[in-house]
């Protein structure tokens, strides 16, 4: 069955258009807990918590292959486009680089990596915190993490800096992210190929030596697992990076209240990740016709999971659409759920966690200098520039 041949097929809504987001989500959750919008070739989208949950796991009916909305040909990337059991063999080699152990490993890399980029903005006393500091540290954490030369951050910064030269051209956007890791990704194989370094701690070498259903790794498997690491360890962390700063920069109560109580570090983490996910959606596609709220969802029809909404549901959290320094339980969606979670997921908190104890002993006080310039994204939260000023 087509999308076109379903009996309900008006617009519930136009992301395109949305400029408050919880409005609108606090509105469709409760008038249309399943909604269509024609944008983006048309989608149909899970509102509530337990539908968008429910849907992360089950892969059967919900197939994962476009994990963007809007991106239509994105690079080809695994496993996140892959579903078992092929998923399940690329995600169980690629678990062995993101144990607790190797993250422990990376977390004094991570606060030397913070402390280098973020002590001479604080001496400065004011930086804009996208561009002199977000669009630095997570490329330079995930440079260590691959063990990649010093300045390989740059390429990578350079590579998220076209893309964001193009965000408000869809078309354009769409034709960029056809192949943006692509080249960094085959360099740094070419390179593996020539200077293999030890399989159990370096990803790319270890790629090399795959044998999937007793064969040897072909070259289009390897740049897409590379693509995948590339682009989930890149623009999400900046964006965090940039909803934390904003929030705590224009809640001056809220910043006292972690000054005062860092142990509260890391569940405001959370929070804030719960309440501005960079991504608003995880992409899938119905393995076949499914009903849910009187309406059929077509055999082959994309569908939204909606992380954003459903983390703000307050069937499921209190005071959904507020910030609650010490939630607990706090289980947001931010990083997935189910058999595609994101595996890097330690490796962001504790870029995170690490920013912010740094930023609150470092400093009296910090607040916004500027408005913060968002990066005017649909289905994402981003940020273009985050002007702090810090009090020492």
């Amino acid at each position: 069955m087509s999308v076109e041949a379903n009996t309900r097929i008006q617009d519930d809504w136009n992301p395109i258009q949305v400029t408050d987001y919880p409005a609108e989500y606090d509105r469709l959750r409760a008038q249309r807990p399943l909604a269509y919008t024609s944008d983006y070739d048309g989608f149909y989208d899970f509102m509530r918590y337990q539908d968008v949950q429910k849907g992360s796991r089950d892969w059967r009916t919900y197939a994962s292959g476009q994990p963007f909305l809007e991106f239509p040909e994105f690079m080809r990337s695994i496993p996140i486009q892959e579903n078992p059991p092929t998923h399940t063999f690329f995600r169980k080699f690629l678990a062995r680089y993101f144990t607790p152990e190797r993250v422990d490993m990376l977390i004094p890399d991570i606060e030397e990596i913070v402390a280098a980029n973020l002590d001479p903005l604080i001496e400065a006393g004011e930086a804009d915190m996208i561009e002199q500091f977000g669009a630095i540290v997570p490329q330079q954490v995930l440079a260590k993490f691959m063990l990649l030369p010093d300045d390989a951050w740059k390429t990578m910064a350079a590579s998220l800096a076209k893309a964001d030269a193009v965000r408000h051209d869809i078309e354009a956007m769409r034709e960029v992210n056809k192949n943006l890791w692509n080249p960094t990704v085959e360099s740094l194989i070419e390179d593996r190929r020539a200077n293999p370094q030890d399989p159990s701690i370096d990803i790319m070498s270890g790629v090399l030596e795959l044998e999937p259903e007793g064969r040897p790794v072909t070259q289009e498997e390897a740049v897409a697992i590379g693509v995948q690491i590339f682009s989930a360890g890149a623009d999400t962390t900046t964006a965090a990076i940039g909803s934390i700063l904003s929030y705590l920069g224009s809640h001056p109560e809220a910043q006292a209240e972690l000054r005062s109580n860092p142990d509260l570090i890391e569940s405001a983490v959370e929070e804030l990740l719960r309440l501005a996910p960079p991504l608003h959606h995880t992409g899938r596609k119905a393995t076949r016709d499914v009903k849910a709220y009187s309406i059929t969802i077509p055999a082959g029809a994309k569908v939204g999971l909606n992380v954003y909404s459903a983390n703000r549901d307050e069937d499921k959290f209190e005071r959904g659409n507020e910030y609650v320094a010490d939630r607990s339980p706090n289980p947001h969606l931010t990083f997935g759920h189910g058999p595609h979670q994101c595996m890097g997921a330690p490796i962001a908190r504790a870029e995170l966690q690490t920013m912010l104890r740094q930023i609150l002993a470092k400093t009296s006080h910090f607040e916004l200098a500027a408005e913060p310039v968002s990066n005017g994204r649909p289905l994402r939260t981003g940020w273009s520039h985050v002007r702090v000023r810090f009090e020492k």
